[in-house]
């Protein structure tokens, strides 16, 4: 039926019109966007999980963060710890060497010092953006600060939301540091010099080094004494269970007891200031002194008082080459222990730096396969759409022609 009131064709061409044009700015909206996805009325799953991703994604960017700046940490850390090994072997070679006989033991102690210098300085340097992986401080209550590291290493996802994980790890102690110092020793039993060593141990001044009940970690003192027939005793004295007590005479007093105790009348042993002296209190009849000491040694514990490589400011090739010797090896087992723990979590860290990288990238193709645009498809679509919107206004044009013709009718 033909009408002047309704235009059916009209109508639907319109329709037709409406659809096209609607589908081109879609397509517009796609390829300017380059998202099919670009809200939640077009997709809500889509958009949701995309969303939602795109969350997580954020979040291990700042998870990369946490592990570059992780990798420069123990990066630096991990070169500092190989220098210190390959000092501590080229220390070890000059002990040796002081060993020996007709050697100038002063001027090889002079480059011990300095060897001990550099490692100290390495301990030191170790720093990347403030925070040194070889050094441990602590409170003066003989806690550790700051022994504990952790770095953020992932975000997983479950029903209660973003749960993150760290990479944890405690800190070696590397640290040239010591309330011990170098010991003076008279290697002579017909010396006229009644002060047979000597043992440079600064307490410091109450709350200063220490605070009333912290334990001093002292282990043991060490030490070879012998009498003027030549025989020769070791002694080991226990101080592990000394701590600073009252103030600095009587915790000295502590010390004195203990080792006084364990040599026997042979020697007055007590403090001169900082110092611990052993004095030889029964000379002959010639006028001589009776005994001698050597191998003292005070073992320590690594503490607030003492780094990680305490024993360094001990080592003497002049007055203790032999002990010193003794001990090199074990600090060279210890640092190669340590810098082994530091380059494996370098290379944990590493690892899982590269581990988050590719992750965000499949991330990032997962959510792309979700919302972006096919823009070859969209650019075929979009041809396509303009010559059925030029379609569909021919098709409108013509359907207004109608009642044109229909009028024609009553000519």
């Amino acid at each position: 039926m033909a009408s002047i009131m309704t235009n059916t064709s009209a109508m639907t061409a319109l329709q037709t019109l409406r659809r096209v044009t609607g589908d081109l700015e879609t397509t517009q909206d796609r390829i300017s966007t380059g998202l099919k996805v670009n809200s939640a009325k077009e997709n809500a799953a889509y958009w949701s999980i995309a969303t939602t991703m795109k969350a997580d994604v954020a979040g291990f960017k700042a998870v990369k963060e946490s592990l570059e700046l992780g990798s420069g940490t123990t990066n630096t850390a991990s070169v500092a710890a190989k220098s210190i090994s390959e000092s501590l072997t080229n220390l070890k070679q000059r002990i040796i060497a002081g060993q020996a006989q007709g050697v100038d033991k002063k001027l090889i102690q002079a480059d011990v010092d300095q060897t001990v210098r550099l490692i100290t300085g390495a301990a030191n340097d170790a720093s990347f953006n403030g925070d040194n992986l070889l050094r441990v401080t602590y409170s003066n209550d003989g806690t550790a600060k700051d022994k504990d590291v952790r770095i953020l290493a992932s975000l997983s996802r479950d029903d209660t939301g973003v749960v993150p994980s760290y990479i944890d790890f405690q800190r070696q102690d590397m640290r040239v540091a010591s309330i011990v110092g170098k010991a003076t020793i008279e290697q002579q039993t017909d010396s006229t010099n009644d002060l047979k060593a000597s043992l440079d141990i600064k307490l410091g001044a109450p709350g200063a080094t220490f605070i009333d009940g912290q334990n001093l970690g002292l282990k043991s003192l060490e030490l070879n004494i012998t009498d003027e027939a030549g025989v020769k005793r070791a002694v080991t004295v226990d101080l592990s269970a000394i701590d600073y007590d009252t103030d600095l005479a009587t915790t000295q007093g502590l010390i004195e007891t203990a080792i006084n105790a364990a040599v026997g009348p042979e020697f007055d042993v007590a403090f001169n200031g900082d110092t611990l002296e052993f004095t030889d209190q029964d000379p002959n009849t010639d006028g001589n002194f009776r005994a001698k000491i050597d191998g003292l040694w005070m073992n320590t514990t690594e503490s607030d008082a003492f780094g990680g490589l305490a024993d360094l400011s001990q080592l003497d090739v002049v007055n203790n080459a032999a002990k010193s010797l003794a001990v090199i090896d074990k600090m060279i087992d210890s640092v190669i222990a340590k810098a082994t723990v530091i380059g494996s979590i370098e290379n944990r860290v590493s690892v899982q730096n590269d581990f988050v990288s590719k992750l965000t990238d499949a991330m990032n193709k997962g959510i792309g396969a979700l919302v972006d645009a096919d823009m070859n498809e969209e650019s075929s679509r979009l041809q396509a759409l303009q010559v059925q919107q030029q379609l569909a206004i021919q098709a409108l044009s013509i359907a207004n022609q109608g009642p044109q013709n229909i009028l024609s009718l009553f000519r």
